[in-house]
């Protein structure tokens, strides 16, 4: 439209960029077509809200002052109803009422068209009061072509806005009440009639007969009277060269009643002087309080029926077409501000509406007439009710509205099924509560319904109530909403199928997983939702459960998963046999939880085809579980792990607290290297048994630290610190004998492995105490993707954390030199990720002589600052 309104539709950009868009539509056209929707100022797909830009929002306004619900593009759309659509919006400009002539006069009411405008009307008027009286529209089209000043008197045009305001009350002491003629002599009226208008004889005329109180309603041809008058008025204030003798001419040719009555009105509100500034025009706003005072005279005469009004006030608005062009000064200046102007038709409905007695509403809104109402007025009306408190009566109005779902003629059903889109946040207001039984009512209309224009409504009209309980986690309205797909898709699974993804309840769950969480108790009803979604669920279950920090997280998640009962369980198991190795592995953690047998079953078989990084993950998952028998469970699995995942593997056996574990890891810390194993492995193996404190393992460590050779030890010295640590965890006597027979340090026995601690809040703990450097260390890191430098600030005897000097690959093995003066310590490292601009390592690899030189440096840093030592750990995953 922005090329159109520049360059014309003839334009070499305009034709194509018309291309571009006109291939877009074709290509996301679904089956079924689309609807464009609006609701307040957002655009809405088929029920789902459009992310908005300026632009979006601004051609929501310009659909919503127009009175246009919504626009139907069917599968078979052509390129020229395409082309006339763009025309058309683009002829209209920015002024509502503009865009609704272009509109009708390209679609009017042409049924063959493959673009439906859809219209906001009261409803269709009853073809038996259809005919508009004379009256009528005389009332909207003599009121007067222009307007800048009336008679040059801004208190007699005050009083005639007043007039029309008030015509339903009466006027002052001795006035017949306004919009009905006094019943009084009729000398006295042709005294009256003999008086100008706005002279001091008026008064006088009116007071010279009495009315006895009798009321003599208008005729049809008084009222046509009357307001030709009106006109004659603003004609005279309008030309200053105007010659007052035609307006003399033309009050001697009024009715008497006629004029007695404009007379006794102008007279009777002349004292009010109302002081309210409004930006309509006055004359144009005495226009449209006659419209309405003569339409509501009418309607509650029962001369028409509520489904004519409509009709009645937008064939006034036409008619007053002329006087609008005239007096849109205010509308020109809204318009460059960018606000979009209502249509007057809309205007005139709103106004009928309000002026409506509650109880006439009520009786609309109650009957199978409903749908009729435009859905803005109904809203206008709940929201007075509810501000009452009167929730009996909003959920009695809108479980009829909804209830015309079955009406029989197409019509209604469509004029619903709109209503129900822009009516849906209020259905889910609180103590109304009805979404889930008003989407049962739209599934079973869905696949009842023939009419695709309908289904296609309805089909929106489901997103938007789904969408609407999911904002609102009305999770009891969010499973009847699967319950309602899953009857859809029995009749019609195709329609369920599309349906699905637009409602999104499976992409939310991970937003309800986290409401769980913070949650004092998981509700119920999410209990439900997450069943009938469990596949999707167990997917974001498992995901999330990794991404826990905090033990109560972990154990909330694994109460979840056995509430969804054994459907869920079995996928998961699902998930670890057949799914991909990313949600294959996320769910591991779980199982360790809830089905260990399965675990042991099937892990070994998909850890053949998995990588180290996702046998680091399996780890990782275990440990996070917190089974009281993950340690056995790491055990059995050990063979089957990555070469360097097995040092994190057996420090987690370590601290898992499962003495049954020790017979295997005094194997493991016997072996050493003769076994082909690395030396890392076997000081792992020795800190874990010092963690177990399991008196059985005191022999072979005793035989690691005391062992000679003639006149040397027999076992390196890291090993033998590694064993003294371990001994005096498990017996605290050896301590003492130690410090004088092993020759070691206190220095060297302080810089010792970290025990579990049952009451740790945090999933995973740190297994040895990190240390800040009084200065920094250097080091490279080198890998098959080349080499990088980075500045080491704490260390401890597991890894590290130091600032990167350019990007590395977080989660990938590589070799670390670490350089201390002359000598280098050298080890195998996995990344891991850190802060910003940091990096973090787990050393899986060293030699013996490598890890006695890092505890040298450790050792260092705290004798000569022992306040640089790390502080309280605060639950991030630092190594």
């Amino acid at each position: 439209m922005k090329y159109v309104r520049l360059y014309g539709f003839q334009h070499k950009r305009t034709e194509g960029q018309f291309e571009v868009t006109w291939n877009e539509l074709q290509h996301g056209l679904p089956e079924g077509g689309f609807l464009l929707g609006v609701s307040e100022n957002r655009l809405l797909l088929d029920g789902v809200a459009l992310e908005t830009g300026q632009a979006e929002r601004s051609f929501a306004q310009l659909l919503t002052a127009a009175g246009l619900a919504s626009i139907h593009f069917s599968k078979g759309v052509t390129v020229e109803d395409f082309a006339r659509l763009t025309r058309a919006f683009a002829s209209g400009g920015s002024k509502a009422q503009d865009v609704v002539t272009q509109i009708k006069d390209t679609f009017g009411d042409n049924k063959n068209s493959t673009i439906r405008i859809n219209e906001v009307k009261f409803v269709a008027a009853d073809p038996g009061s259809a005919d508009v009286t004379i009256a009528a529209q005389i009332a909207a089209q003599t009121l007067g072509p222009e307007f800048k000043e009336w008679l040059n008197d801004p208190q007699k045009l005050l009083q005639l806005i007043a007039a029309a305001e008030g015509s339903r009350a009466g006027g002052v002491a001795g006035g017949a009440p306004i919009g009905s003629v006094p019943n009084i002599p009729s000398g006295s009226v042709s005294n009256v009639a003999s008086g100008e208008a706005g002279s001091g004889n008026t008064a006088a005329a009116a007071g010279s007969g009495t009315w006895a109180g009798g009321v003599v309603p208008l005729q049809e041809e008084e009222v046509i009277q009357a307001i030709r008058l009106l006109t004659k008025f603003g004609e005279v204030g309008a030309d200053p060269g105007a010659r007052t003798e035609s307006l003399q001419n033309e009050l001697t040719q009024v009715d008497p009643n006629t004029k007695l009555n404009l007379q006794q009105l102008l007279e009777s509100l002349a004292a009010k002087n109302p002081t309210e500034k409004n930006d309509t025009p006055l004359l144009m706003k005495a226009a449209e309080h006659m419209a309405i005072r003569f339409a509501m005279e009418r309607f509650q005469k029962g001369d028409i029926k509520v489904n004519a009004v409509h009709q009645m006030l937008e064939h006034m608005s036409r008619q007053m077409e002329t006087l609008r062009q005239i007096l849109r000064v205010h509308e020109d200046k809204m318009s460059k501000a960018g606000i979009l102007v209502e249509s007057h038709a809309d205007i005139l409905d709103r106004m009928f509406w309000a002026e409506v007695p509650e109880a006439g509403k009520k009786s609309v809104l109650m009957s199978n007439e409903a749908p009729c109402v435009p859905p803005r007025n109904i809203r206008q009306f709940i929201e007075v009710l509810l501000e009452r408190g009167d929730q009996d009566s909003v959920i009695a109005i809108l479980q009829n509205y909804s209830n015309c779902l079955t009406a029989k003629e197409a019509e209604p059903r469509r004029k619903a099924a709109i209503g129900l889109s822009q009516l849906a946040d209020l259905f889910a207001a609180p103590g109304i509560d009805l979404i889930g039984p008003i989407v049962h009512k739209i599934g079973e209309a869905l696949v009842r319904d023939p009419d695709p224009e309908v289904q296609s409504l309805l089909s929106a009209a489901f997103v938007r109530l789904s969408s609407e309980a999911g904002n609102r986690k009305q999770y009891g309205a969010l499973s009847e909403v699967c319950d309602a797909i899953e009857g859809v898709a029995k009749q019609r699974p195709a329609l369920a199928n599309e349906l699905r993804p637009r409602i999104g309840v499976e992409n939310r769950l991970p937003e309800f997983i986290e409401e769980a969480l913070r949650l004092p108790q998981v509700p119920s009803d999410l209990i439900l939702v997450l069943r009938r979604t469990s596949q999707a669920a167990i997917e974001h279950l498992a995901d999330r459960f990794f991404r826990c920090m905090r033990r109560e997280e972990c154990d909330r998640m694994v109460d979840i998963v056995k509430d969804l009962g054994p459907s869920a369980l079995q996928q998961a198991r699902e998930m670890l046999r057949m799914g991909p190795v990313r949600q294959a592995s996320s769910v591991v953690g779980l199982l360790s939880r809830l089905d260990v047998p399965t675990l042991l079953e099937l892990l070994p078989i998909r850890l053949k085809e998995w990588n180290r990084f996702y046998h680091d993950i399996v780890v990782r998952q275990i440990a996070y579980g917190a089974a009281p028998d993950r340690g056995r469970t790491l055990l059995e699995i050990l063979e089957h792990l990555d070469s360097m995942v097995l040092p994190q593997a057996i420090d987690e056996i370590g601290m898992s607290g499962d003495r049954t574990t020790v017979p295997p890891l005094m194997v493991m810390a016997e072996a050493g290297e003769a076994q082909g194993r690395s030396a890392i492995i076997q000081i792992k193996a020795v800190e874990s048994l010092g963690r177990l404190r399991e008196p059985e393992s005191i022999p072979v460590l005793r035989n690691l630290l005391e062992t000679k050779k003639m006149w040397k030890w027999s076992n390196h010295r890291e090993l033998r610190i590694a064993a003294a640590q371990a001994l005096a965890k498990i017996d605290p006597r050896y301590a003492a004998q130690m410090m004088s027979d092993s020759g070691l340090a206190p220095g060297e026995l302080a810089i010792a492995p970290l025990d579990a601690a049952p009451a740790c809040p945090w999933v995973r703990q740190r297994r040895y105490e990190r240390i800040v450097l009084r200065r920094t260390l250097s080091a490279i890191i080198s890998s098959s993707w080349g080499k990088s430098s980075i500045l080491l600030r704490e260390l401890s005897l597991g890894g590290g954390m130091g600032t990167k000097e350019d990007n590395l690959r977080v989660g990938s093995e590589a070799n670390i030199d670490i350089s201390t003066g002359v000598r280098h310590i050298r080890g195998q490292v996995l990344l891991r990720r850190a802060r910003v601009n940091e990096v973090g390592f787990e050393i899986v690899n060293t030699d013996m002589e490598s890890r006695l030189r890092l505890r040298g440096i450790l050792m260092e840093a705290v004798e000569r600052a022992p306040e640089i030592r790390g502080t309280e750990w605060q639950g991030e995953r630092k190594v």
